[in-house]
């Protein structure tokens, strides 16, 4: 479950089993891009003690980079029972990347299906429309 526009506290830190429900096995952090400088440790600590204080213990993903806020995120890994799980963007971006781009293949129709148009002239799905006919 997500919410657009929403940092990671006080209100969804606070609100956990409201938004996001009794049964969590995986809660992934990635409010990055809405966290003010001079706030983001002391949201990403309140959200961190929240899900680690969840009854479920669930497994925290964090998609950033490796910082000082997925430092913190760690900490709680052991202390509450919890696993803290790093996905780094520039990473994951290369990974994207590495897949065969649909446009520059000679038969697209070949690839695995979860991969056909995903990548296409150098961006990822989304960004641009690929030669796929059937979502043209």
């Amino acid at each position: 479950y997500g919410m657009g526009q929403y940092s990671s506290g006080p209100e969804l830190s606070l609100c956990m089993n409201e938004v996001y429900g009794l049964d969590i096995d995986v809660l992934m952090w990635d409010f990055a891009s809405l966290q003010p400088k001079y706030e983001h440790l002391r949201r990403t600590v309140l959200w961190t003690n929240r899900a680690g204080m969840h009854p479920t213990r669930p497994i925290l993903f964090s998609f950033d980079t490796f910082g000082e806020r997925f430092l913190k995120i760690k900490e709680f890994d052991g202390i509450t029972g919890t696993g803290a799980i790093l996905m780094q963007s520039e990473a994951l971006q290369r990974l994207k990347l590495m897949l065969p781009d649909s446009n520059a293949v000679l038969d697209p129709e070949k690839l695995p299906a979860a991969l056909r148009y995903y990548h296409c002239d150098g961006t990822i799905e989304g960004a641009i429309r690929c030669e796929d006919p059937m979502r043209n």
